[in-house]
């Protein structure tokens, strides 16, 4: 009985250590598709090195452009609106 036992354990870690050394190496290559997909879309790496000024806009420029960008595609420009319910802010009811 002890034999059949020690038999069946020695099976069992043989199946076990085999099973490890077979694994196929896919984490040598994990990720290199999403690298190389995200290097294909970078159309020149060098730019913001070269980019060193800030742009400026003023706030009529910009504002108008965001306007224009709306209408262009279709979205409702929302004006400011007055709240519904004032709240009194300086303590008095």
């Amino acid at each position: 009985m002890k034999t059949i036992l020690s038999i069946s354990i020695v099976a069992a870690l043989a199946t076990t250590f085999t099973a490890c050394s077979t694994a196929p190496v896919w984490e040598s290559n994990f990720g290199d598709a999403t690298r190389q997909v995200r290097a294909a879309q970078v159309i020149d790496p060098d730019a913001p090195s070269r980019n060193t000024e800030i742009g400026q806009t003023d706030g009529k420029a910009a504002a108008g452009a965001m306007t224009k960008y709306a209408e262009s595609h279709g979205y409702a420009v929302k004006e400011g609106k007055q709240p519904l319910l004032a709240i009194p802010t300086n303590g008095s009811r």
